[in-house]
């Protein structure tokens, strides 16, 4: 199926916007165009395949109670990204932030293609990744999810974050240097 590009025509009466009501049809182009970004940065967050399809489905429950709450003038994916972003902090905060590894993420891995030491490399490189953000500062891993799991913008993250677009700029460059320094100390690639 075709995603459907949601637009809205907001006009102004009283200084106040007027709603645009959820219906079924709204609610699926919502989740046709944005399902894919929202389930990216969920996973991205969280590596595990089975729990950010969960999450990534309460993330749009949310939508249904809090679309009162949407202001139209705001992106929708900005506000959708951060509704993951705090259904992925109340689930981190849940498990008490143990590490799982999915057995899809590993079934993923075995192909027949693949020869038995090339899956060791992309274990290898995936391990030493998630070593390395572990590492880094909770906003310096919400930043580089929200860039590079979705589409983002730095403005939409600065907006999601309440920090300055030059600032986000600043700290995803750090937080990639840091990254590569990680993994080039522990030798892990």
């Amino acid at each position: 199926m075709e995603a459907v590009i949601v637009t809205k025509t907001i006009t102004m009466k009283n200084e106040k916007q007027e709603r645009v009501k959820l219906d079924a049809s709204l609610l699926e182009s919502i989740y046709l165009q944005y399902y894919k970004n929202v389930y990216n940065y969920i996973g991205f967050r969280i590596n595990n395949h089975f729990d950010a399809e969960e999450l990534t489905s309460l993330v749009f429950e949310k939508v249904i109670i809090k679309w009162e709450s949407y202001n139209p003038s705001f992106p929708m994916e900005a506000w959708l990204i951060g509704i993951a972003k705090n259904t992925v902090t109340d689930y981190l905060r849940s498990q008490k932030r143990k590490y799982f590894v999915s057995l899809d993420s590993i079934i993923t891995l075995i192909s027949p293609n693949r020869q038995p030491e090339d899956v060791v490399v992309i274990n290898e490189e995936n391990e030493a990744l998630m070593v390395a953000m572990a590492k880094l500062k909770k906003q310096e891993r919400q930043i580089l999810s929200m860039k590079f799991a979705t589409d983002l913008k730095y403005h939409e993250i600065a907006n999601l974050l309440g920090i300055s677009d030059s600032n986000v700029r600043v700290i995803a460059h750090r937080a990639l240097k840091k990254l590569r320094k990680f993994i080039e100390e522990e030798d892990l690639v």
